[in-house]
């Protein structure tokens, strides 16, 4: 598997708040990990960043796992961030400066065979498959819950004054409930990993796209960061793509 990642601050922003990473582990498994910090001032990055580090930190056990199955990563992601919530939760309250903090978060732990999806928020995980693009993640937003229950139409939702309005982040609350599946994909399948910040400013077919002609994964992140600085970049820009091609070598190490 190939992978890239790439985060920019945008054209407005004074701080990134966007954190992610992609870490290749023995065996062939790869995680990836993309998270939005929320708060500003009141330390949206540093949720972002421990939500990140911790979920990196516990799954460096698959070094020692030996075979895994998807059952066992879903195991594998729910612990992982549920100790990040707790994490998160516990700063703030420790913290006068950052009380409710919080972050989305979005997970993929993959393997040639299986990749199994963890996330919070409203963060997305897309897969292009067969010449076509879908939603991997539902949001966790206010205004897809509007949707959802009819009262407001898509046209509506794509600039609701409201849109930025989570039901569900990371930290901010004690206990939280993970969506967590395992999902099959096949030779050729990509994936990206992405803040609103770019799901906000590109259209999925635009995406599929600009994925598709891009020679490299690195290629595909950059132009697509690119897209969204163009169309505005009034937030944070985060995004990652995967190929799974053939399997190459074991790799080990950690992209930031």
């Amino acid at each position: 598997m190939d992978a890239a990642f790439q985060t920019h601050i945008g054209c407005v922003r004074a701080l990134n708040e966007d954190t992610g990473a992609v870490v290749y582990f023995p065996g062939g498994y790869v995680m990836a990990v993309v998270a939005d910090g929320m708060g500003g001032h009141q330390a949206g990055d540093v949720a972002s960043l421990m939500a990140v580090d911790i979920i990196k930190m516990e799954l460096q056990e698959i070094s020692n796992s030996g075979l895994l199955t998807p059952e066992d990563g879903i195991d594998l992601l729910d612990r992982a961030i549920l100790k990040a919530n707790d994490a998160i939760f516990d700063y703030a309250r420790s913290h006068d400066d950052c009380h409710g903090m919080g972050t989305t978060v979005v997970v993929c732990l993959l393997c040639p065979e299986w990749l199994v999806i963890g996330h919070i928020g409203d963060s997305r995980i897309y897969r292009i498959s067969e010449g076509e693009i879908s939603q991997l993640t539902e949001d966790h937003s206010l205004v897809n819950e509007l949707l959802k229950n009819g009262q407001i139409t898509k046209e509506e939702a794509v600039n609701h004054p409201q849109k930025n309005i989570l039901v569900k982040a990371l930290g901010t609350d004690r206990s939280v409930d993970v969506e967590l599946k395992a999902l099959a994909w096949d030779p050729g399948d990509q994936l990206l990993l992405c803040t609103d910040g770019l799901s906000n400013k590109v259209a999925p077919e635009v995406m599929l796209q600009t994925i598709q002609q891009a020679s490299t994964p690195q290629l595909a992140v950059e132009q697509l960061i690119d897209l969204a600085l163009k169309a505005g970049g009034e937030d944070n820009a985060t995004a990652i793509v995967i190929s799974n091609s053939n399997p190459a070598q074991d790799r080990n190490g950690v992209s930031e």
